[in-house]
Order: C-alpha cells, then sequence, then structure tokens
C-alpha cells in the first residue's frame, strides 16, 4: 500500500482515515497493542506501509511511520516511530520486518523552525554548545502530542528552560546528556535505561 506523504501529522492522519485506529508501541523489544495491552507475533504482523520520512539534503531528521495488520485480531494500527530508534530497540524479528519493505520520502520541511509547535534545534546549534540540550524522558510536564497522546522523551533546553524538538542526528549523538524523570520514588542512582520505551506515544 502506498500513501500520499505530506508531513508525519498529515501523514499519520491519512493513514487513521483509512482505517488504521489501533495503537502500537515497542516495549521491550516487542511490539504491544495499547488497548489491549498484548503482545503481537512480530512474525505474523502483516506491514501494509512502512513510510520514513526524512527532512533535508542530510537527513538530519527522520520519522518512521508503520501501519500494521495484526492477522490474529484484524486489526490495523500505527506505529510512529518520530526519532527513528525503533532499528535499535526493536528485536531482530520485529526490526526486519518493518524495516523490509521501508520507502523513504524526502520532505520539505528541513528548514522550518519548528516542528510540532516546538523550536527545532539543528545538529549545528547543538555542535556550538552540546551541554545546553539534554533529553528529557517521562517528565509530567511535556506538552501535549499533537498525535493525540503524550510524548515519552523530548529535548529540552537549559539556557531557556523551554522544550524543544531534537533533530535525529541530535538524538544519536552520544554527547546527548538523557535524563529520566526522578518521580517521588526514584533513586538517587536511577539511570538511562536504552531499553524503555524512547518514542512519541500516542494514548
Amino acid at each position: 500500500m502506498r500513501s500520499e506523504v505530506g508531513d508525519v501529522l498529515t501523514t499519520v492522519q491519512a493513514l487513521v482515515g483509512k482505517g488504521y485506529d489501533r495503537e502500537y508501541r515497542v516495549k521491550d523489544g516487542q511490539l504491544i497493542d495499547l488497548k489491549l495491552g498484548s503482545t503481537l507475533n512480530a512474525c505474523d504482523i502483516e506491514v501494509d506501509a512502512a513510510l520514513r520520512l526524512e527532512s533535508g539534503e542530510d537527513a538530519g531528521d527522520v520519522s518512521n511511520i508503520y501501519a500494521i495488520t495484526d492477522p490474529a485480531t484484524q486489526h490495523k494500527g500505527l506505529l510512529i516511530d518520530a526519532f527513528d530508534v525503533f532499528d535499535e530497540l526493536c528485536s531482530r524479528d520485529l526490526s526486519r520486518k518493518l524495516t523490509e519493505a521501508r520507502h523513504t520520502t524526502v520532505i520539505q520541511d528541513g528548514d522550518v523552525p519548528s516542528k510540532h509547535g516546538l523550536r527545532k534545534v539543528f545538529k549545528s546549534e547543538f555542535e556550538s554548545d552540546p551541554e545546553r540540550y539534554v533529553l528529557r524522558e517521562g517528565f509530567p510536564d511535556f506538552p501535549d502530542c499533537p498525535f493525540g497522546g503524550v510524548f515519552s522523551i523530548l529535548g529540552f533546553d537549559t539556557a531557556e528552560q523551554t522544550y524543544v524538538w531534537l533533530v535525529t542526528s541530535i538524538i544519536r549523538d552520544p554527547r546527548l546528556i538523557r535524563v529520566p524523570y526522578q518521580g517521588p520514588e526514584a533513586t538517587d542512582d536511577d539511570g538511562f535505561d536504552p531499553s524503555r520505551d524512547t518514542t512519541v506515544e500516542e494514548s
């Protein structure tokens, strides 16, 4: 199946209009149906569309959208990888299934100064002061996600004390400091766990 590609939000809306209204997420390397709380078999799922949206000539910002059918239930839903991290977090079987027929499209928003209502930080700005930006995980004050849910990770500008959109090339930079939310029961030795869900949640 091919889909008209504009940007991430319009592509998601188009796919929802075609019946892909379930919400899927990767947790502990497995694909989860949020409504049922059940795990989908990576070998059985049908990936009807796999779209990779790259912004700008150097692909500094990348998102992936997967339209998936679960043959066991006939449910259809979307898996949105807003930060291009699933290849590292998925099980091998799931990663292969998602990417084997992925279609790449360059979208013309590389120079747009904002994304999803947040100021976009490009790699050149990060390079000038890498310690200024951090990646927050699971903070309760995240702004609303345009997909109808909440973000699970988001960039933060420590100088301006505001949330920002960090392009994918920054998310992948080993210098980027990751800061998990320290809730009331958190201990001082809590650290970033890359196996946790680090994608946009749609709940």
